[in-house]
């Protein structure tokens, strides 16, 4: 590998992706440049996973097959998107594949807004069994939506993408993603309004 080749590689690549260097190092045959990619990428790969199977062990699993997959196939990423974005599309089949073999598994997520005005708040132990109730809440709650609504609404609200973002990595058109955004915040206000807990939902 000589750094006219990956520099040649690069130039196919988005100037925006900072990943776009070591791509062209490790499609050029340079493997310690697709370690550093799996370094940087790895821990938010597995909360990503995590949050879609639930499971430690299955999330572990998942995102080493994720970047698997991703080595097999560098040859053909284009270059068309961030390579984070689409690491993160093989991780979001892989977790559908998972939920498909075993859709009798529940999945717990937590909402980190919640979270967050939890420890803003600094609740006093009067109220910590008012908050654990409403975090099992919110977590059943997740769980009964579809998956494809779960999914969009992770993407948006958890990890914290843009609209355009989550649609590239789901497949599916930008007006597709905001309205499955829309319906899963829907679902589970009267989710949590059944619940007796819809001030906790952040609208």
């Amino acid at each position: 590998m000589t750094e006219r080749q990956a520099a040649a590689i690069a130039a196919n690549y988005r100037q925006d992706d900072p990943d776009a260097w070591d791509v062209a190092r490790a499609v050029a045959g340079d493997a310690r440049a697709f370690a550093d990619l799996v370094e940087r990428l790895e821990t938010r790969v597995y909360r990503f996973i995590l949050r879609q199977v639930s499971m430690d062990s299955a999330a572990e699993d998942l995102t080493q097959d994720t970047f698997l997959e991703a080595y097999r196939n560098l040859h053909r990423f284009q270059g068309g998107s961030k390579l984070s974005t689409w690491v993160m599309g093989i991780a979001l089949n892989l977790s559908r594949n998972y939920r498909t073999r075993a859709p009798e598994r529940r999945y717990q997520f937590q909402s980190d807004e919640v979270l967050e005005r939890q420890s803003a708040a600094g609740p006093s132990p009067h109220t910590q069994t008012h908050i654990n109730e409403t975090l099992a809440a919110v977590q059943e709650g997740l769980a009964a939506l579809p998956g494809d609504l779960r999914e969009a609404l992770v993407l948006v609200s958890m990890e914290g993408m843009s609209y355009e973002q989550a649609a590239e990595i789901a497949g599916i058109p930008v007006g597709t993603a905001k309205n499955r955004v829309f319906r899963a915040r829907q679902m589970l206000r009267e989710f949590l309004r059944e619940s007796g807990r819809e001030d906790f939902l952040a609208s």
